[in-house]
């Protein structure tokens, strides 16, 4: 019986939004960063925090309608200019009322 109870509430439940945020470092040539951060900021659920001189920059990038996190991400290798890559943070839950589902 509580197998069945508890299938009924999940089914009655609205479906969970999971959150995904992901923290990037992003090495480019200098001379090509400003380039760089437009192209970035193009791709769904990225954002350029901040850009150096030397080329670095600090990206946030989430999950967007129809495209993970991890999909934009790999597509920063297609972008000219671009040297280097590193996921520096990664957050990921299922979180509904201030409650964390596994």
């Amino acid at each position: 019986m509580r197998m069945n109870a508890f299938v009924a509430r999940e089914r009655a439940a609205p479906p969970v939004e999971p959150v995904n945020i992901c923290g990037v470092l992003v090495h480019a040539q200098p001379d090509q960063r400003v380039a760089v951060k437009a192209a970035l900021e193009e791709l769904p659920g990225t954002e350029v925090h901040t850009m150096t001189d030397e080329g670095k920059l600090i990206v946030v990038v989430e999950d967007a309608d129809g495209q993970w996190a991890s999909e934009t991400i790999t597509r920063f290798y297609d972008v000219e200019g671009i040297l280097s890559v590193a996921l520096v943070y990664h957050h990921f839950d299922n979180e509904l009322e201030g409650e964390i589902v596994p």
